[in-house]
């Protein structure tokens, strides 16, 4: 190449010596320059993951306000069917009573 020939030439031990600094030079950019990137890659994924945590966090709130909500639902109806049931004792003990009456009659 017309750069090599106008650079003076180097003793070749000093020149083998320079052309391992280079390619450990190159090797360590190349290193950083992978690095780097996995970073980026890594910060990508964990924005994507925080995303996906903060989703799953609000279904999760969304799905224990739905359990707490039914699990009202369900007291509410067991206590109503207990009020039912309360009401039904009262009026069989009322007809059982009028049943007496009718029978001393």
């Amino acid at each position: 190449t017309p750069l090599a020939l106008s650079l003076p030439l180097l003793p070749p031990q000093e020149r083998r010596s320079l052309v391992a600094e280079m390619k450990a030079g190159e090797a360590e950019l190349a290193r950083l320059r992978s690095v780097e990137g996995d970073k980026l890659a890594q910060q990508d994924r964990v924005a994507q993951l925080e995303k996906e945590v903060a989703m799953l966090r609000e279904k999760i709130h969304h799905l224990d306000d739905m359990l707490k909500s039914q699990q009202r639902k369900v007291r509410q109806m067991i206590e109503q069917l207990q009020n039912s049931k309360t009401v039904i004792q009262a009026k069989d003990s009322t007809i059982q009573e009028l049943k007496e009456r009718v029978s001393y009659l």
